[in-house]
């Protein structure tokens, strides 16, 4: 006898009407089978019929809670199956007097900010029916295997998730499949496509029909179902038809307590909604992993529906190219996501939308003017200048509108004009206080910084700190009514500039003081004579701070003691006084010893990373550039053509060296984008999901072709040393 909450095939197609009556008896003769097995949310029913021409008709029945039918559209796409026609349908049956369900009382929902949570089934002595999905779809795979028996265990763990309030979870399990059958990296070979929308208030009486028409799309209906749920929109039926690569799907929506939809604002809504995720799923072959750029929009759009005065803004992102940039940037890097779209909207928004800053770099005047009319001249402004440029820059890379070297100079550009106005809203700060620092002759005390490492090369990359050397003129005092040494002084405005420049997570834009005499025990300022005295030829500085001291250049403060200071650098590094290649080889084993893990491999400290090139072209400048002054430069590329060009460098490395060098640099920028950590350049096991990330990243065909070119590369480099001599 069936249970008293049963439905037979007649009561089924009496209230799902002529569309479901079409389906094949045989079919239909069979759901009510497939319905009695669900008891509780979490319970998922299906069966796969084989069809003439490899096709199948895949019935999957579950409990209607937001975000099912993304499942389940999910799920068909991530193991291949292309949806041909799909006919979704909500049949509502009667509630039995029973018992909880089976394991005890259904879990809270635990829904995550912006993430629907599952509405429980009722229990004992409800008196509304339940609504459950019956979703038929006809689809076609690459080989003859069963649809439902492929997605039975994605689905069921998918659905045991959702029924527990984890609808992110849930998602990211069908995402991480999704992501393994899209195309990588490629650049679609046709324009993008129009979308056809239609909103239909009329024809129906409870539903407003919504029609959606264009190029098919893998992952479109998945993310559309999801970006429904997220507006708390319930799809009462739907018709999806492909037909030769053209779709027309039709959805019947209402609100989510099943009331007609026809608010101007929100249909406005739908339409701009659809049309955005259309138009995205159509890029997601630009992404290096469109897993994660599929799964980090659905979190933008969550995030973005989350406030109402960010449904309007939607509409701008609605452009060809700047969505190409965002389907780069989401498939790519995780600190972009987290640093940026998550938290600054104000940031994401002007920036992807201002294609002339997109498109095209800015100068250092440009970019001080355009600091000046950000706001007032405080550390607020000066931050929120400072991330929103870097995100600009970083866009601009990620989506190939800039090389690796225009990448750098631009960054760098950035660099400099944030650190001088650093030091100017610090001076202002003390001198209010302290007065003007002054010399023991009464003259003013002149300050200057420079940079080193790749800030003082203009070689900044992905997550680079910022190497600084502050040096004043000289010993005296302040001329405020609160005096203080002229060494307090400038320790003071070092903290200042510190403090002022905000690292968005470390090691981006964070400051490295280090590089100074004495390094961590001294103070953080230091006169030009304490300069002169230890960067002398038999001064205190130690080997590698004569090597560091190439890449010096003045950024900041008085042009005429930062020429100064250029000109004690070139008569410390340039003197001519031989260096100790045996302490150079022992110093780089020790750094491969001691900052690389065991077994591991990194791209700028093991044997042949990018360290060997750095330190390789750095003695070559120290030896050639005693009589050589074109080859003191603190770019390591121009140093290497200024070798060449000089005959330091034989022609076979003039080719190679520059080569490996950019090389190692676009690694460890992908390994610090992919990552979204500055300090973490271990190269992933070859075969792992993490290398395989990283070869799309590179735009190598295969992660064999990645593997072999980091090997040669490294090799080489590792080679560089048997071109010194050692004695």
């Amino acid at each position: 006898m069936p249970p008293p909450d049963a439905l037979d095939a007649d009561s089924i197609a009496a209230q799902l009407g002529t569309a479901y009556t079409a389906i094949d008896p045989g079919e239909r003769a069979r759901h009510p089978a497939l319905i009695a097995e669900i008891r509780q949310p979490g319970d998922i029913a299906g069966e796969a019929l084989r069809l003439a021409g490899g096709r199948h008709a895949v019935t999957v029945v579950a409990a209607d809670v937001p975000g099912a039918l993304s499942l389940i559209a999910g799920a068909l796409t991530a193991h291949g199956f292309d949806i041909e026609t799909g006919d979704l349908f909500m049949v509502r049956r009667p509630v039995a007097q029973r018992t909880a369900p089976r394991g005890g009382r259904f879990a809270p929902p635990r829904g995550r900010p912006g993430m629907p949570a599952a509405r429980p089934m009722p229990s004992r002595g409800a008196s509304q029916p339940v609504e459950l999905l019956l979703d038929r779809f006809v689809v076609r795979g690459t080989a003859d295997a069963d649809p439902w028996d492929a997605i039975r265990p994605d689905l069921e763990r998918a659905f045991t998730l959702l029924a527990a309030g984890d609808a992110e979870g849930a998602q990211t399990l069908i995402i991480e499949g999704i992501g393994r059958t899209l195309p990588r990296g490629e650049t679609p070979a046709r324009a993008m496509e129009p979308v056809a929308i239609e909103i239909d208030t009329a024809s129906d009486p409870d539903a407003t029909v919504l029609t959606i028409a264009g190029v098919d799309e893998r992952g479109f209906l998945f993310e559309f179902a999801n970006a429904l749920a997220m507006l708390q929109v319930s799809i009462r039926r739907a018709e999806v038809r492909t037909v030769d690569a053209a779709s027309h799907d039709r959805f019947w929506v209402t609100t989510r307590d099943g009331s007609k939809l026809d608010d101007p604002a929100r249909l406005e809504e739908l339409r701009v909604v659809a049309v955005l995720i259309r138009q995205f799923t159509q890029l997601l072959p630009l992404a290096p992993d469109p897993g994660q750029a599929l799964r980090q929009f659905g979190a933008l759009a969550r995030s973005m529906l989350a406030f109402g005065e960010r449904r309007d803004a939607i509409a701008e992102l609605a452009d060809e190219r700047v969505l190409e940039t965002l389907a780069a940037a989401l498939g790519v890097s995780r600190y972009l996501w987290e640093d940026f779209l998550r938290f600054q909207h104000e940031n994401l928004f002007p920036v992807l939308t201002d294609r002339p800053a997109m498109d095209a770099g800015k100068q250092v005047e440009q970019l001080q003017e355009e600091l000046r009319a950000a706001g007032p001249p405080d550390v607020d402004t000066l931050n929120a200048f400072k991330d929103r440029e870097l995100f600009r820059i970083d866009l601009r890379h990620i989506s190939g509108r800039t090389g690796f070297v225009d990448f750098s100079h631009e960054l760098s550009d950035l660099a400099e004009v944030v650190v001088g106005e650093a030091a100017a809203q610090t001076e202002r700060a003390l001198r209010a206080r302290h007065g003007s620092p002054r010399l023991t002759s009464g003259a003013p005390c002149r300050w200057t910084i420079a940079a080193l490492g790749k800030f003082g090369g203009r070689e900044i990359g992905f997550a680079s700190d910022l190497e600084l050397l502050t040096v004043y003129e000289g010993q005296g005092e302040t001329d405020g009514t609160e005096p203080i040494p002229n060494a307090a002084y400038f320790e003071d405005f070092v903290h200042g500039v510190r403090d002022a420049i905000h690292a968005p997570r470390e090691g981006i834009f964070e400051l490295d003081l280090r590089l100074r005499p004495h390094g961590d025990n001294s103070s953080l300022a230091n006169s030009i004579d304490q300069c002169r005295a230890y960067y002398a030829v038999r001064g205190e500085a130690m080997q590698f701070e004569r090597m560091a001291l190439v890449r010096l250049r003045r950024v900041a403060g008085d042009v005429g003691l930062g020429r100064t200071l250029e000109a004690l650098r070139d008569a410390f590094v340039y003197s001519g006084a031989s260096l100790d290649i045996p302490g150079l080889l022992h110093m780089r084993e020790r750094q491969a010893g001691e900052l690389v893990a065991e077994g591991s491999r990194n791209a700028k400290h093991s044997s042949g990373g990018l360290v060997d090139i750095e330190y390789f072209v750095q003695t070559l400048q120290i030896v050639a550039g005693a009589t050589e002054p074109s080859v003191r430069t603190p770019n390591t590329l121009a140093a290497i053509a200024a070798l060449a060009e000089t005959g330091h460098v034989g022609y076979d490395d003039a080719v190679k060296l520059p080569e490996a060098y950019s090389f190692l640099r676009r690694l460890i920028g992908a390994l610090r984008v992919v990552r979204g950590n500055a300090r973490d350049l271990t190269i992933p096991p070859v075969g792992s999901r993490e290398f395989e990330y990283l070869s799309r990243r590179l735009f190598y065909e295969t992660p064999e072709a990645l593997a072999t070119a980091i090997d040669v590369r490294m090799e080489y480099a590792a080679s560089l040393w048997r071109q010194l001599p050692v004695e």
